[in-house]
């Protein structure tokens, strides 16, 4: 078939198509499995490469999952079923593809319905604690930004015990500005030395805009210096049953020897959430810092998370609050508090990527994965 044909053939099921991404973020895994049972098959010859991710089943039917195909594998497709599978001759017999999982394109990314396409990934019964689903939850990984959750948790403790209040002024010292690379995130203009903000506009700018310096001036104000407060994370870590964990820095800023994992991340976050005052920042959209002794403007923010912004691609009007993290060798993050119907779930994806898909759209994995997980819990709720 050439590539005229194939391209008809790809339109012909873009509808189809186009349904299956909204079903993968709208109904759950178990559904999907459940739907693959009668179906026809349309003759169709032509040689299509799987994708990162292709995933190879023995019948129509995701619940029959037998392998994984390596990426750019030519595959001779014999027909075209009417169910969202492509026929396929592999190793001498007949099986089954996702018509979202092979391109007449090099170098993209199939949709899974099996795995999940980040390094790691749960999803937990935030009431119960029970885990629903987890995928490599106790690697090792660096966190990145997804730190900040850990660091807002402290600094929400020193309040409710008296330590500080919400309206208590912050003096940014140089070392707590100093001490941070220049591509750290920031708010637009950057936190100055000698810049005096309060404690909530310091946590609005750490929780929405991902702040890094918000972070070491909060921690100072903690525990009088950043190492003190590392010291202090570490322990609460230890107190909350985290494994494999270790913080170097309040901010997640990129450090070999700053680790944790997916599943201490949810019990880091499970703990904060059990916190109103938490709760107030976790959510928040967007955000106004009004002008300071050393910025004459008020200072906009946009919460970091797709997910929480209406408009976005990956807008969902479920998700209560979450925090991303963002770094070279940490890949994208996100932990993500969702609810619906009375039910609350806590999903974490560590070491996502930015994927060119199989019909030649770019995704961002943290969030598309996300909104899979969500439906997950949601569905299996137990």
């Amino acid at each position: 078939m050439n590539l005229k044909n194939l391209k008809k053939i790809f339109t012909k099921t873009a509808l189809s198509l186009a349904l299956a991404l909204t079903i993968s973020f709208t109904v759950p895994m178990a559904s999907l499995q459940a739907e693959a049972a009668y179906y026809s098959v349309t003759p169709i010859s032509a040689v299509l490469l799987s994708c990162n991710g292709t995933e190879v089943f023995a019948d129509a039917d995701t619940t029959t999952f037998v392998k994984t195909l390596a990426v750019n594998t030519p595959v001779q497709v014999t027909g075209q079923t009417s169910n969202g599978f492509w026929q396929v001759s592999l190793d001498g017999g007949i099986y089954y593809i996702s018509q979202q999982a092979l391109s007449a394109a090099a170098n993209t990314t199939a949709v899974r319905f099996t795995s999940y396409d980040v390094n790691a990934a749960l999803v937990a019964n935030a009431a119960s604690g029970k885990i629903i689903y987890n995928q490599g939850a106790n690697d090792k990984l660096e966190p990145a930004s997804t730190t900040k959750i850990m660091t807002a948790l402290l600094v929400i403790e020193a309040i409710e015990a008296g330590q500080l209040t919400l309206d208590t002024p912050v003096l940014t010292s140089a070392t707590a500005v100093a001490s941070l690379p220049s591509d750290a995130s920031h708010v637009e203009p950057r936190l100055q030395a000698g810049e005096i903000l309060t404690v909530d506009q310091l946590l609005t700018a750490m929780m929405v805009s991902s702040d890094c310096q918000a972070c070491n001036i909060l921690a100072e104000a903690v525990a009088g210096s950043v190492s003190n407060f590392v010291a202090l994370m570490n322990a609460r870590a230890t107190q909350l049953g985290c494994v494999n964990t270790n913080f170097t820095n309040p901010s997640g800023y990129p450090d070999k020897n700053m680790y944790t994992n997916a599943y201490s991340l949810y019990l880091i976050t499970a703990n904060a959430y059990a916190h109103p005052l938490f709760k107030q920042y976790f959510g928040m959209a967007s955000a106004v810092l009004p002008a300071t002794n050393m910025c004459a403007a008020h200072r906009a923010l946009v919460n970091t998370d797709a997910l929480v912004i209406p408009g976005s691609a990956y807008y969902n009007p479920y998700v209560v609050g979450g925090k991303t993290g963002t770094a070279n060798r940490a890949g994208q993050c996100l932990v993500t508090v969702a609810s619906r119907e009375g039910k609350t779930i806590i999903t974490v994806v560590l070491g996502g990527k930015n994927r060119t898909m199989y019909d030649g759209t770019v995704k961002s994995s943290r969030y598309y994965e996300t909104n899979r997980l969500i439906e997950l819990g949601f569905a299996n709720y137990w």
